[in-house]
């Protein structure tokens, strides 16, 4: 065997492994509300993120549900506070597109399970599937 054959398949081996982890990317599950709420209900412990306003959480939100904003700087670090990496983690928005850009973020930073709500409350309510109002 030469020299060049055998540094050959160590040097490919070697750079393979400085490819980081976060390459093979996680993708984020868009659920439909019926999927979306079978999920949660089979979930032990589901951590559920409504990424509304305020106002709009007062108004009528999905049990167990926390309220956090997306744009604010603590997001990531309250989503961290409140949810183990390990929990399947369930996001959702008025109409869908919010909750998808969150769920990316909160992948992005370690989170494994994650599903976002595809059309959200809006969809949700149109199922008839029961909201909570404070």
């Amino acid at each position: 065997m030469t020299l060049i054959t055998f540094r050959l398949p160590l040097f490919f081996g070697f750079m393979l492994c400085l490819i980081p982890i976060q390459a093979q990317k996680i993708k984020v599950s868009n659920l439909k509300p019926d999927v979306f709420k079978a999920k949660i209900e089979q979930t032990v412990n589901p951590c559920i993120i409504d990424v509304r306003s305020s106002a709009d959480f007062a108004y009528g939100h999905i049990s167990h549900a926390i309220n956090l904003d997306p744009l604010d700087f603590l997001f990531i670090k309250e989503v961290k506070r409140l949810c183990s990496t390990s929990d399947t983690i369930f996001v959702y928005c008025k109409m869908g597109k919010t909750s998808k850009t969150a769920a990316q973020a909160i992948v992005s930073n370690g989170f494994k399970q994650v599903v976002s709500l595809k059309g959200g409350i809006l969809a949700w309510e149109k199922k008839k599937f029961p909201v909570v109002m404070e």
